[in-house]
């Protein structure tokens, strides 16, 4: 990979890891985004970027979602009664998910991606109600809420906290376990993700990769940086003025959606 590409991958790992710390968002909505404008510097045919894109954003959230996973273990925080609810659907899901990815018309799954950033930027502007409280919620439904949640994440790349922790609020789960939760649950996406687009990648010609879908080079700086400067972003959150820095995010958002719709 050229110099130029690296240092991109690193400033873009800075700014998702950055972006993180700040305002709780998964990397994903950065680097995706990011990997479709640069993937085809990097050589990548084009007919594969946005597969690619998706591949390695969730490699890059494995990276990122291991570490704070031990952390809120450590912390005993992790609520392994909501584990066991959400994990299995999840991996289920984003399995599915990125099978489905590696057979849409490229064109496609960026409009979806656009429409993903876009619903999650009105989210960020729009003052959120509290939703009612979900009470007597059957095993069989929450199972099938977290697999569309995952099939969603192995579509698009991301790591899907911004579902599960909003759903595990409204069923009582208190904000820390519910973060808590919601990072394992993004480690299994990125997991079953990854394997996946790895395998799927193996069958694919125009794929010359150990790692399938997954470019390897952009995969391994992004994870470095991304790592490095997610615990700078939770610090500034005590600095900064979030609020203003969340709306100026999705206002980005906004406008990185139009871009891929535009192409």
């Amino acid at each position: 990979m050229l110099l130029t590409g690296w240092l991109w991958c690193l400033g873009g790992g800075a700014c998702a890891g950055l972006l993180a710390g700040m305002l709780g968002i998964g990397g994903g909505l950065v680097i995706v985004p990011l990997l479709i404008y640069l993937l085809p510097i990097l050589g990548v045919p084009h007919e594969l970027v946005v597969q690619m894109a998706v591949a390695t954003s969730l490699g890059t959230i494995v990276m990122t979602t291991l570490s704070s996973t031990r952390s809120h273990l450590r912390h005993g925080q992790v609520s392994f009664f909501w584990v066991r609810r959400l994990v299995p659907g999840l991996m289920v899901g984003a399995t599915l998910g990125a099978w489905l990815a590696t057979q849409m018309n490229p064109q496609w799954l960026q409009r979806l991606l656009a429409v993903v950033l876009l619903l999650l930027a009105v989210r960020m502007l729009v003052p959120q109600r509290s939703g009612a409280p979900l009470t007597h919620v059957s095993k069989r439904l929450i199972a099938l809420i977290s697999a569309g949640m995952g099939t969603l994440s192995g579509l698009v790349g991301i790591g899907g906290g911004s579902l599960t922790v909003p759903l595990l609020q409204r069923l009582h789960v208190p904000i820390r376990q519910a973060i808590a939760v919601s990072s394992v649950g993004s480690l299994s996406i990125g997991v079953a993700g990854v394997i996946t687009y790895i395998l799927l990648g193996q069958q694919q010609t125009g794929v010359d990769s150990l790692f399938g879908y997954v470019h390897g080079p952009a995969w391994i700086a992004i994870s470095m940086t991304s790592i490095l400067f997610a615990p700078l972003g939770a610090y500034l959150t005590q600095q900064l003025p979030v609020n203003h820095l969340q709306r100026g995010f999705a206002i980005l958002l906004v406008i990185l959606s139009l871009k891929l719709v535009i192409g």
